[in-house]
């Protein structure tokens, strides 16, 4: 089987979760936390690496590599989506916060970055972690997306052990 194919679908997959994840910044005028950016750094990794990948085409241990790099982000993506989604399921008397210092962490590491409206617009946040703006059937969009984020790096993981039988073309 030839994972290229799967590959572009990880890239647009991701592409289009960012698009999301922009319409509901810029044109529902939804501010994102600091976890919902970490969450957006994940998913710019996946994607990455994805679009490397198909433009690559890997064989055996690059091919390996990629999967890795591939799980890697997803297990960060998934690990990030549900601290976001327990700290949503804690009682509103107690205050709980997005992390100790996630806030500092994430404008040190925006600092690094080349500064303009792109960065400013992805990775800055201005929002609170427990705080639900917008809803769906009583769910809000950390929640709708977790399951989401588990079957696609449910899929990650399959894609690395999916064994690539092309041999020399």
């Amino acid at each position: 089987m030839n994972k290229r194919i799967h590959y572009l679908f990880v890239f647009l997959f991701c592409l289009g979760m960012l698009g999301v994840a922009l319409f509901f910044q810029l044109v529902v005028k939804l501010e994102p936390c600091p976890l919902c950016i970490f969450q957006r750094m994940a998913i710019m990794f996946i994607g990455l690496v994805g679009l490397l990948a198909f433009l690559h085409n890997p064989r055996g241990i690059a091919d390996r590599l990629y999967g890795l790099l591939l799980i890697l982000g997803g297990i960060a993506s998934v690990s990030v989506a549900s601290r976001h989604v327990w700290l949503l399921s804690l009682p509103k008397d107690e205050a709980a916060s997005c992390g100790p210092g996630m806030e500092i962490w994430l404008d040190r590491f925006i600092a690094l970055l080349p500064q303009g409206q792109l960065t400013e617009t992805l990775l800055r946040s201005g929002a609170e972690c427990t705080e639900v703006t917008w809803s769906l059937f009583g769910l809000g969009i950390p929640q709708l997306t977790y399951p989401v984020l588990i079957l696609f790096a449910a899929y990650l993981v399959w894609l690395f052990f999916k064994q690539d039988r092309r041999m020399f073309y």
